[in-house]
Order: structure tokens, then sequence, then C-alpha cells
């Protein structure tokens, strides 16, 4: 299995009206046969190049409204550039959004079968294939129901257990693996792993960064319909999040007064505080659960970040917590979107809390810090930055950044076979 993509100065223009065009003779007579008004034209895509390579995996990031969404759904063949070319090699399968080729009225079983036809399997390599979709979707129960009975993220796993096991050359998922919980994510990324080993391109769209760099060979940032970066994940993530501070610097009120954090330190803004304040993050507190306050642990030790924000009741933030050092350096970055954690809208407040069952770190002096980022990653909310201390304690820890769980064993060597446990030890970090 091998397969590629190449684009080469791919552009794409959509047409605005005065109001939605009638696409029915139905809708045309309601709306009567008045010519709907253009209003102008938007350049979703401008010049774009980029290629997808056998057994590599192509992150493309950007805020909404960048064109990622409509460059796959060009790959996928779902639209036409206006200028350009796309070349596919090998079977493509997609996962561009969560009801894509399935009919609500269908049930789960019937909705596989058409899938893997669409997909190009005969209809006896999907039966052949039938109960391996089944299993991986962790649907059994509810097969033959309708897809409209089903949840968000039911139909989400549905629709990745046909994707991905049509054993397609090149894979495409836009923004899916959101959502659903974290053992089914982890399931599914480690199957696209699998099938980019075994020769498949692979095009991922995400706002999670972290997935980019972990899974991904290259990286492409559009920004306006244009290629602003193309290269190596870590370095364009890089300038991304940079693109990402400047936004958030930029949105950020010059004359808020200085607060007080509940550490005792003081937030000023644009030195360790940033953000539009739309949300605002109070009470902050490092607990050792189960609530006991405290800025000092033993490395190994659990760890509970607990704090408030309120704002605007529209909004809905992503809600980052990290552990760094002062010079900026990230040992621990986690956040709901990437967590599958469903947000609820803000009403009168809310208390945000996180257990950490470990923190496996060397002694020395850190920091947590906590963050509510716009749900695109545009810019933030509220971000406190270096102001909650954290020491970690541990006469006997080793040098170096981690400490994980550990055995030692020491064996007699008889005839060059190991034999005979001298000494051993366990050490839970």
């Amino acid at each position: 299995m091998a397969g590629s993509v190449i684009v080469q100065q791919v552009s794409k223009r959509f047409t605005r009206y005065e109001r939605e065009r009638p696409h029915t003779m139905k809708e045309r007579m309601i709306q009567g046969f008045r010519p709907t008004r253009i209003l102008g034209h938007t350049l979703a895509l401008q010049d774009v190049t980029v290629e997808a390579k056998a057994g590599r995996m192509l992150g493309i990031v950007g805020q909404n409204g960048s064109g990622k969404s409509t460059l796959l759904r060009i790959v996928g063949g779902v639209m036409k550039p206006d200028v350009g070319s796309v070349t596919t090699t090998g079977r493509l399968s997609g996962l561009l959004e969560l009801n894509t080729g399935m009919h609500p009225e269908l049930t789960g079983r019937e909705n596989i079968l058409i899938g893997g036809v669409v997909a190009g399997l005969t209809r006896q390599q999907v039966l052949k294939r039938f109960d391996e979709i089944v299993a991986f979707s962790e649907l059994e129960k509810f097969i033959d129901s309708p897809v409209r009975t089903y949840s968000t993220g039911m139909k989400m796993r549905l629709g990745f257990a046909v994707a991905i096991n049509t054993e397609p050359d090149v894979l495409l998922i836009d923004e899916v693996l959101s959502v659903g919980d974290m053992a089914f994510q982890a399931k599914c990324l480690d199957r696209i792993r699998r099938v980019r080993d075994n020769g498949c391109a692979v095009i991922l769209i995400t706002h999670d960064l972290v997935q980019v760099e972990k899974l991904c060979q290259e990286a492409l940032w559009l920004d306006g319909g244009r290629v602003v970066a193309h290269g190596t994940p870590t370095v364009l993530v890089g300038q991304y999040r940079s693109e990402m501070a400047r936004k958030t610097r930029e949105v950020t009120p010059p004359d808020v007064p200085e607060a007080v954090a509940s550490s005792g330190r003081t937030l000023r803004i644009n030195e360790n505080r940033f953000g539009s304040l739309e949300l605002q993050i109070s009470e902050v507190r490092t607990e050792s659960p189960p609530g006991i306050n405290v800025e000092e642990i033993t490395s190994g030790a659990p760890l509970r970040v607990r704090f408030a924000y309120k704002g605007k009741s529209s909004l809905v933030p992503v809600i980052s917590i990290s552990i760094g050092r002062a010079d900026g350096t990230q040992l621990l970055d986690v956040n709901t979107r990437a967590d599958g954690v469903v947000v609820p809208q803000t009403g009168a407040g809310q208390t945000v809390q996180i257990d950490l069952d470990r923190i496996d770190l060397a002694p020395g002096d850190y920091f947590v810090n906590v963050g509510l980022f716009q749900p695109g990653w545009e810019h933030a909310y509220d971000y406190h930055w270096a102001a909650y201390p954290l020491r970690i304690i541990d006469e006997r820890h080793p040098p170096g950044a981690l400490s994980p769980p550990r055995k030692w064993a020491v064996y007699d060597n008889v005839g060059g076979v190991q034999d005979g446990v001298r000494a051993q030890s366990e050490r839970n970090g």
C-alpha cells in the first residue's frame, strides 16, 4: 500500500450572494424568480502547492477560515479547484466531517455497506471486513439502529472505523478526532500510525499542535488561503505559537490594573498575564488531594490544579494547564480540546479541576501555568504564566528531568544464561 497527493498551485474562489441561492425549483418558487445579487468574491485558497508522500503524515494548521477544510475537500474530490491541479495516487479514504456519506435513516450496518462501496471496495470485500469494522467502532449493540439515533461520538466511531478499514492509500482527516473518549482517540491514533507506516499518505487537519508535533513528519500553515510556512513540524509549530502570542498581545488591553494572584505574586499585563480578558481567571490553587493547598510536593506525588473563571456567557474556551520552568521550557502541556473534554458555556462562571496522578519531575523549581483560549487558538482570553510556583523535592531523585516508575534486577550469568536473582528493587518514581 503506497499513496501520494500532489497539490500544484491550487486556488479556489467562492462567490458571496445577497441571500442564499435556491437549490431546487420549490425553493425558487418560494423565494420568487428575482435574480440573486452578487455581493463579491472570497479567495479561500491562493496558489497552494504541497505534497503528501507515502508513509508520511502531513499536518495542516491555521485559524478558522484559513482554507484548511477547503483544501482537504479539493484533495478529496468534493470540490474542484478554479486554478491548479491535484494528483492522487492510490485508493483515497476521507473523514471530512461526521456525517459524510451517512444516511440518518439507515442503520449502522447499512451505512457500513454503503460507505465501504463508496470507498472503492466490492460488496464482498465490505462483508468480509464487516465484523472488524463493527468491533473497531465498539457499536455492536447499536449497529442495527438508525444512525439518526447515534450520538456525535458514535457517528465519529462508525465513520472512522469504515474509513480506516478500507485499506486506504491516502487518508484525509479533518478535526474529527477531537470527538469521543480518550481511549477511542488513542486507538484511532494508533491505527493511523500503523496505516502510515504501511505506506499510506495521511493528511491531518487539527487545532491540536501537540498532535502535529508527535504524529506528523511535515506541516503546512495556512492563513487567509495562503501558505505561510511549510516544513518540519517542530519548527513550524514554534512559529505558529509565536504568531498566536503576538496576536494575543495585540488584543490584550493596555490599561488593566495589577492584580494579586492566589500565590501572592503580582499579575501584570504583558508580563505574566496575557489575553483579551473577555474571560478572566481567578482563585488558582495547586493542591495535594484531597484539597490541601501546596506549593511543594515530592517527585511522583499527585497534584490537583483548581481555578475559577467568569466572563461573557456566550464564550466556550479551550482550557490549558501546563507545568514549565522559568526559561519557558514546557514539561507538561494538556488542554481540554486534546483530551476531548466538553466545556459548557460560562453562565455565571465555572470552576475547573484537573487531577494529575503523578508528577514525575526532577527536584527543582517549576511553575504551573493556566490559560483560557479562543476555540481556534487565535488568541488567549486570559493566560497566567509563571505565576504559581511549584517546588519538587526528593533527595533520592537522580539527575534528569523525569523520574518514571521503574524496577531493577541483577542476575548471575550461568553459561551465558541469566539465572538467579541476586538483587532487585522497585521504585514508583
